[in-house]
């Protein structure tokens, strides 16, 4: 599920959504909890189809982490598994918790990149 620039530019569609939700292993009230976007905002996003930039460019991040996690542990299912799994390393909160924000989201990237390296984490 490749997003681009240019899609988040665009908006992604709203369809884009119930993919992530089911990508990262969270409910789409969830990721849009997540991603910082109110009930009453979705039910405006579904009758124009897209997304704004700006929650377009935060379910592209929900994305990248679950593609990423799962190139590095292996699969999807792994990948989900570990996403909701509490880490030490992260205060003993989830990958998923922590990278609500974009500041921990490369917290959660860098873990990735240590895992992939095998540096004790």
């Amino acid at each position: 599920m490749a997003i681009t620039e240019l899609d988040v530019i665009d908006g992604l569609l709203i369809a884009e959504v119930a993919r992530a939700s089911e990508l990262i292993g969270v409910a789409i009230p969830d990721l849009l909890s997540w991603a910082h976007i109110s009930q009453r905002t979705w039910s405006r996003r579904k009758v124009t189809g897209v997304l704004d930039q700006l929650e377009s460019d935060r379910v592209a991040r929900a994305v990248r982490l679950a593609e990423r996690a799962a190139d590095v542990l292996g699969s999807p299912d792994g990948a989900r598994a570990w996403l909701h799994a509490a880490h030490r390393s992260l205060g003993r909160r989830t990958p998923w918790q922590v990278a609500g924000t974009e500041i921990g989201a490369d917290r959660v990237f860098t873990l990735l990149g240590r895992i992939e390296h095998g540096v004790i984490v």
